[in-house]
Parts: C-alpha cells; sequence; structure tokens
C-alpha cells in the first residue's frame, strides 16, 4: 500500500460510497450520475462500454488492491467511488418519509433503502446511533437505492421530530405491541414522519406517548417483526392505500 493515492482513498472512506461489484458498477455507469472514480481490476480483459455516467478518474489495479478498497474477500472487477449526496430531506414533499431511530444493523438499515426504493418512499432519515449510510454493509444492501432516496442524518430524534413538524408534517410512531389507541394505516395524514425504533429497544416510551402509534396487524404469537421487514410492509401498504 505505498501508493499515496490509494492512501489518500482509503483515509477519505467516511465521507464516500463504494459500490462494489460488475453488474451494480455496470448500472451506475449506465445512468447520467457523477461517479469520482472508477477502479478496474486487471483481470477485467473486456473493454467497457461508453458511459452515461460522468467519470472523473479511471483507475487500472489489482484484484488485491480492489480486495483491500472493497472489503470483500474475492474481489469485484469494478468498484465505483461517489461522493455521498446532499444531505436535506423535505419534510413537506408528499408521502412517507421513514425515520429509523437508533438501527443499528446495517443490513436493517440497507434493506430500508431499497423498500423505500421499490415503494416510493418520500425519503429516509437516520437519527441517533444508526448505522452509517455509507457502511459496506448498508450498501451492499441497498445498492443503487442510496442514489433513489434522499437521505439525511440527524444527530438525535427529538432534532429528526422537530424538523419534521416544523415543516407541518405529521409524526407517527410504531411499536411491537398495541397502545392504548393505535391508528389503523389507512386514518394516517400525509406527509409525514413514521418512526420506527431500535431492534431491541424499539422506540422510548416518551415518543409512543407524544405521537399517535400506527402498528401492522399480526398474530398475537408473535412478539414483534424485524424493524426492515416491518418497514417494508408498512411502505408496502401505504403505497396501496394512498393508490400510487
Amino acid at each position: 500500500m505505498a501508493n499515496p493515492r490509494l492512501k489518500d482513498l482509503l483515509a477519505a472512506g467516511e465521507r464516500l460510497l463504494f459500490f462494489a461489484g460488475d453488474k451494480l458498477v455496470r448500472d451506475i455507469l449506465a445512468r447520467p450520475l457523477a461517479v469520482d472514480k472508477l477502479l478496474v481490476s486487471t483481470a477485467l480483459e473486456e473493454d467497457l462500454p461508453d458511459a452515461a455516467a460522468k467519470v472523473g478518474e479511471r483507475w487500472r489495479v489489482s484484484p488485491p488492491v480492489l480486495a483491500r478498497v472493497s472489503g470483500l474477500k474475492s474481489p469485484p472487477l469494478l468498484l465505483a467511488v461517489m461522493g455521498l449526496p446532499a444531505a436535506a430531506i423535505d419534510f413537506s414533499r408528499p408521502g412517507v418519509t421513514v425515520g429509523l431511530v437508533d438501527v443499528q444493523d446495517p443490513g436493517n438499515v440497507g434493506t430500508a433503502f431499497r423498500c423505500a426504493s421499490a415503494f416510493g418512499g418520500a425519503a429516509l432519515a437516520l437519527a441517533g446511533e444508526c448505522a452509517r449510510p455509507n457502511h459496506p454493509k448498508v450498501v451492499r444492501a441497498a445498492q443503487t437505492a442510496l442514489l433513489d432516496v434522499p437521505f439525511q442524518v440527524f444527530r438525535d430524534v427529538d432534532e429528526l421530530a422537530a424538523e419534521a413538524l416544523q415543516a407541518n408534517a405529521r409524526v407517527y410512531v410504531t411499536a411491537a405491541r398495541p397502545g392504548r389507541a393505535s391508528l389503523p394505516l389507512a386514518e394516517m395524514q400525509f406527509p409525514c414522519l413514521l418512526l420506527f425504533g431500535n431492534e431491541g429497544r424499539g422506540l422510548e416510551p416518551r415518543l409512543l406517548e407524544r405521537f399517535p402509534q400506527v402498528r401492522l396487524d399480526q398474530e398475537a404469537r408473535i412478539d414483534s417483526l424485524n424493524v426492515a421487514v416491518s418497514a417494508c410492509i408498512m411502505m408496502h401498504e401505504l403505497r396501496r392505500l394512498r393508490g400510487r
């Protein structure tokens, strides 16, 4: 790792998105996007087709270098490096902004991104101790959904809720167990922020007391669903109810 450019790239990793994999990177290159750096394996014999994306730098590197940059045991043939999108959610946009609070499993965060892209989520908000959006496992689970769904990181859930309320968006909470007056999904009003809590603890009781609670109907023998599964089902159902 004597190459200074490679050292600089790895040092800047916290501020970048690394997309690894042949099909994934080809999908990105086919879109009119800005790619900072494209790393191409010396093991790739074919020439890449003309790209719709604007590529800043192209590096031809060895498989061990690609393994080091991607963090994968099997080095990919292609790796695209992009800057993190501008962080600004418009809570007044029609539809549902999904808020993840202290969701620490990067697979859950990535799955929520992918479902938001599939089911028309307006945005994704990450509050508190959430897995960072450019964590390698988040990127692998979310793939290009990270480029399709606006997202923003908030210091804590109070900052997140305050911004949503300031934009005149409704705030709803979810919980594993029914509240005293759980609201049917069909009665939700939009635009709104829908909060999901930590995998083990859920949301703080004070939030369940402050905001209306919505919940999926499920068999009583099931204590709770995985947070990403719950978020995906709710996004799908809300899309159906809204007729879009």
